[in-house]
């Protein structure tokens, strides 16, 4: 009995160790796209005076 109740408990440790290290493996781009909604205007890339999507350079 003692020993299943351990083994109960090393799962579940194993079990937030592995959710602890999908967490911390995240990287940023990961972060900022699941933050963002569909609709969200900052989801989209940006567009510069035309239209069309802006790589930074101006017009």
């Amino acid at each position: 009995m003692a020993k299943q109740q351990i083994s109960e408990q090393q799962q579940k440790t194993e079990r937030a160790r592995r959710e602890q290290d999908v967490e911390r493996n995240q990287d940023f781009g990961d972060q900022a796209a699941s933050a963002r909604l569909p609709d969200d205007p900052k989801a989209a890339a940006p567009r510069d005076a035309i239209g069309r999507p802006s790589t930074g350079e101006p017009v």
